[in-house]
């Protein structure tokens, strides 16, 4: 099967699908492996390491995307890929739909069929692709905030580790999952005060039971939640339902009840946004302020770390790539695979995910139909 790897274009956006480890596990299967001139350059990656393990350099995009029959992307196409996929090849890739409305109408009117990286779930509900994205962009939401908390930033001040005798920083955790339980995990480790709020009871036992005793964890109740926003040096909104958006857990109201020059992450922008004031934003745009509340609400945050972030991906989308390309025939291998034929997003134009149907109001056709 032929497999392209694009250069990915998004703003800041440093990584790329496959290693050239990977690749060659790949072409070693008997694979055809195309990639774009640079693609890896960003996270280290050069076009030699690539075309030493038996990968194809194309200095052409549009020659990268016609012929592949799989391409495997990183982020969603934006605006100037998306003529590509009319219906073009089968798209592999974190898509994120739910929010977004253009990327989900040109894929229905493109009769595209694509495959997205966070709908990927085992049988015991993990998500082995998002996994390792989620913690590195929990990590980086607390290097990144108390970096903003600085008064040469905008921030407080505040150095959110205190001093010896000094009153610690308070960071508030929206979500308990992957991104918020390495978040939690890295503020504390900074010296913070941190609280975790989680509603489902299976998790907060799993929390308890395997971070440090010092990290509250509690049930965001309206009462204990607008307690702890109001008291929140950093806030970071960790909240994941998969194949949907975000929900808004925190009114405008409650960002307004948060003192002066305070700092937001909200991970979960490329959902939609957990928090009422939350917008995307980009790594060259980063910031903006509103409410006195500094914001920061970058749409792909692990592409600012593009090595560590593209060994992370590309070793856990690798197993579920090889299965994808097993037989010449994705029907096929679809009916046997439930961890894949659960990715599927769009098929042919159809949207296969019920979540994302109704987020966007758009017909929804079971992949079972098609299968």
């Amino acid at each position: 099967m032929i497999i392209g790897i694009p250069k990915e274009i998004k703003i800041g956006e440093g990584r790329v699908s496959l290693t050239p480890d990977n690749v060659e596990d790949l072409i070693e299967e008997g694979h055809d492996i195309i990639i774009e001139h640079d693609a890896g350059k960003s996270a280290g990656f050069l076009d030699e390491r690539y075309t030493k393990e038996g990968a194809r350099i194309f200095e052409s995009k549009k020659k990268v995307y016609s012929e592949s029959e799989i391409l495997v992307k990183v982020k969603e196409p934006i605006n100037e890929e998306l003529k590509f996929f009319n219906p073009g090849p089968i798209l592999f890739s974190f898509l994120h739909l739910s929010a977004n409305m253009e990327l989900a109408k040109s894929f229905t009117d493109g009769k595209s069929t694509a495959l997205a990286f966070e709908s990927v779930r085992l049988e015991d509900g993990q998500l082995p692709i998002l996994m390792p994205m989620s913690e590195i962009a929990g990590r980086m939401a607390v290097i990144v905030g108390a970096n903003l908390l600085s008064t040469r930033n905008g921030g407080s001040g505040l150095l959110l580790g205190g001093s010896a005798g000094v009153n610690h920083g308070y960071c508030v955790i929206l979500g308990g999952g992957s991104a918020g339980r390495s978040a939690a995990l890295a503020a504390f480790g900074l010296g913070a005060h941190v609280t975790i709020l989680e509603k489902s009871i299976p998790r907060i036992r799993y929390l308890t039971d395997t971070l440090p005793k010092g990290i509250t964890i509690s049930m965001p109740h309206t009462r204990s939640l607008k307690e702890s926003v109001k008291l929140a040096d950093l806030l970071l909104g960790c909240v994941l339902v998969p194949n949907a958006r975000a929900p808004k857990i925190i009114s405008r109201e409650m960002v307004k009840t948060m003192k002066s020059h305070s700092v937001i992450v909200d991970v979960a922008i490329d959902q939609g946004g957990c928090i009422a004031t939350s917008r995307p934003t980009t790594h060259e745009d980063p910031v903006y302020v509103e409410e006195e509340i500094i914001h920061y609400c970058v749409t792909n945050m692990p592409g600012a770390y593009p090595r560590t972030s593209t060994e992370a991906l590309s070793e856990n989308l690798f197993p579920f790539l090889l299965k994808l390309t097993s037989e010449e025939d994705i029907i096929n291998t679809l009916k046997k695979n439930k961890s894949l034929r659960d990715c599927v997003n769009v098929y042919e134009g159809n949207v296969t995910i019920e979540s994302i149907a109704n987020d966007l109001k758009l017909p929804f056709n079971s992949i079972e139909s098609f299968l």
